[in-house]
């Protein structure tokens, strides 16, 4: 339950403030507090705030590292992710497989009606060059369980920017996000066991390998492994501070 009127339950205390969308008065349970969650009567996504206040908070429309911006994708990126999405070599280690103008265009059709809090839904992150405005990357990334604590996310990146660092940069700014702008308990990732650019990147970036699955997936015609990643919230406070690797900007 993510939303809660008072006259249903007056004995709870509630937190009480208006959607930045829609200007709705809303009333959430206080174990929503920093979490994104969707505003009930328009539907788009918000942060909870810590306290009663005036006003909450949208998310982020961006988010800033020191050489890229994470953002959403544009209807003039279908050629950048052209250049992505038709690579064969880039699918290699997925479920995934090359797409074509036609598809591409599609596709950023209905990324645009897509909020991070809509159930089923990827949100994706375009990765933007800083120095030419180039789109070199982009991630997905979706919530595992209704109360939105956890969020699992995967990452592309064009083969001719890899072994750059962005890669690693562009997760450092997702994780930043996911446990300092809207507070989630726990993000998860899982790759190819054969994936070792994969594998260096989440390493790389804090997070700890939780598991193998032993010839659990059936592709290309043979049976894979699939390792299991994962970090919590305090694992990557306490990484992040002795690699001083804070990232996070939002606009």
């Amino acid at each position: 339950m993510t939303q809660t009127h008072r006259r249903d339950m007056s004995e709870e205390t509630f937190i009480d403030f208006k959607c930045p969308h829609c200007g709705a008065d809303l009333s959430f349970q206080p174990h929503f507090a920093g979490l994104a969650q969707g505003c009930p009567e328009c539907l788009e996504s918000l942060v909870v705030p810590e306290q009663s206040t005036e006003m909450g908070s949208k998310l982020p429309h961006a988010i800033s590292t020191p050489r890229l911006l994470l953002r959403r994708f544009r209807p003039a990126d279908w050629k950048d992710l052209l250049e992505i999405m038709s690579d064969p070599e880039l699918f290699q280690y997925n479920d995934w497989s090359p797409q074509d103008e036609e598809a591409i265009v599609k596709w950023l059709d209905a990324d645009r009606d897509v909020r991070l809090t809509h159930t089923g839904q990827s949100f994706h992150w375009g990765f933007e060059l800083l120095e030419t405005q180039k789109l070199i990357g982009f991630a997905g990334m979706w919530y595992r369980e209704e109360a939105h604590r956890q969020a699992g996310f995967t990452i592309f990146m064009n083969r001719a920017f890899q072994r750059k660092g962005y890669g690693s940069e562009a997760l450092g700014g997702i994780l930043d996000f996911c446990f300092r702008g809207i507070h989630l308990h726990r993000v998860t990732a899982d790759c190819d066991s054969r994936d070792l650019a994969a594998i260096r990147m989440l390493e790389k970036s804090g997070l700890r390998r939780e598991g193998e699955l032993v010839k659990s997936l059936y592709r290309h015609g043979q049976w894979l492994n699939i390792l299991w990643y994962a970090v919590l919230r305090e694992e990557y406070d306490a990484w992040a501070a002795e690699e001083k690797n804070s990232v996070l900007h939002l606009e």
